[in-house]
């Protein structure tokens, strides 16, 4: 991939925000286990490191702590049982021992990558990651959502300055691992549509030259549909390019509307929930996915719908906070203080543009039938069993998710204009 280039295609952007990123290198390759240490050192990354992985992670790159070791480097290591949950206290962890190293290298996938990546961000070293499966898009991102107290948030960090990544491993990764990036890249679909909405009616930034650079990105994905299952080197490294290009967008937004709309709010919500609860969730990009599918559902019945009549919204926090619960509550009302984020916009306004909003509804996403299709394709999951969400959680999610964020949506709207989305999704 050519970083620079598309460090040329974003100069002088006309949103006037100075685009650029941190990530110096992203190497593709057949072997890189073995080549690691080398590509290291070319890019002058410190030998003295803290090296994070879990047990899978740690198994299926076998040989690299030892090939690093004897290139020069001075390793020390971390490998967790499991980590499906990126959570506080592993980041602070993380911080205590990279006080005694000069960089640190995140051997693995999503939740492995986000403490490391906080955790380096705080303890000021250099981060790179050497990516074992192309399961979601944040490789290159720079924010990491991690879970305090069973509430997820996402911290703002740095990119890493160098991804790695062996092609015969991505290839060799479980299908499930790699349907999940797929479900993950199709999301940006609604990401890119909340964020115009809310450029239009709340005047948050937006700029259509990265949101152009998403869309490429997700149509390169959608066009590997049939081959994300395939155990191909070829292919694999296609969807990593890909997984990495939308991470790329939200560091040159800044933000990450680029790639995080409604849709990760629901599957955040999902996950809190079930922690609460002692239980792990599926794989981020699965439960994405999911939701991808019920958004795109409700946002295309709610473009049927010619004229709404809209007002302040009023919530019921007694019936809200039932939902969250005394454990969730705490975190999720500091973020519809003083006021929630909708009374920041005039009712009127939202009449007035509803016909813009149901042009970027149809303009943005795909019909569901063409996304099943997609979705298909790639063996993604599609329904909330095949991610362990029951029919009560799904409910729940679907409806109170919107108070997690203080983010608008086209969701987000929809108690100003007394439009309830279970009703809007069971067409009732």
């Amino acid at each position: 991939m050519d970083l620079q280039k598309i460090r040329d295609m974003m100069a002088d952007c006309e949103c006037g925000h100075k685009h650029d990123f941190d990530l110096e290198a992203l190497e593709l390759g057949s072997g890189l286990v073995e080549k690691t240490g080398e590509i290291l050192k070319r890019y002058d990354f410190p030998k003295k490191i803290l090296m994070v992985a879990d047990v899978n992670s740690f198994r299926v790159t076998k040989g690299l702590y030892e090939r690093l070791l004897s290139d020069g480097f001075t390793v020390e290591l971390r490998v967790y049982d499991s980590m499906k949950v990126a959570d506080m206290r592993e980041v602070e962890e993380l911080e205590k021992l990279l006080v005694r190293v000069d960089g640190c290298l995140s051997v693995g996938t999503g939740s492995v990558n986000d403490i490391c990546r906080l955790s380096s961000y705080r303890a000021n070293k250099p981060f790179a990651i050497f990516a074992t499966a192309p399961s979601m898009d944040g490789f290159a991102s720079d924010s990491a959502p991690i879970t305090k107290g069973n509430f997820k948030l996402s911290y703002p960090c740095r990119q890493p300055r160098i991804i790695i990544a062996d092609t015969k491993i991505l290839a060799d990764s479980p299908t499930e691992l790699k349907a999940a990036g797929f479900g993950d890249v199709m999301a940006k679909y609604i990401a890119i549509a909340d964020w115009r909405v809310a450029n239009l009616v709340h005047g948050d930034y937006y700029c259509e030259r990265v949101a152009s650079f998403v869309r490429k990105a997700v149509a390169k994905m959608a066009a590997l549909a049939d081959k994300v299952s395939v155990r191909d080197e070829e292919a694999a490294a296609a969807v990593m390019e890909t997984l990495v290009l939308t991470g790329i967008a939200m560091q040159l937004a800044k933000c990450t509307r680029p790639a995080s709309g409604t849709e990760h709010i629901i599957s955040h919500y999902w996950e809190c929930k079930k922690l609460e609860k002692g239980v792990i969730s599926d794989y981020h990009g699965k439960k994405v996915g999911v939701a991808t599918l019920v958004v795109a559902d409700i946002y295309h019945k709610l473009a049927k719908i010619e004229k709404v009549h809209a007002h302040k919204e009023t919530p019921d926090w007694k019936d809200i906070q039932s939902h969250y619960g005394p454990a969730l509550t705490p975190d999720m009302m500091k973020l519809n203080l003083p006021d929630t984020i909708v009374n920041e916009i005039p009712p009127r306004l939202i009449e007035e543009k509803w016909g813009e909003i149901r042009k970027i509804i149809e303009e943005e996403i795909p019909s569901v039938e063409t996304l099943e299709k997609l979705f298909a394709a790639a063996h993604a999951a599609t329904t909330p069993e095949q991610i362990a969400v029951d029919h009560a959680l799904f409910e729940e999610g679907i409806e109170y998710h919107i108070y997690m964020r203080r983010r608008v949506t086209v969701m987000r709207l929809l108690p100003m204009l007394d439009i309830d989305p279970l009703k809007i999704y069971y067409n009732k």
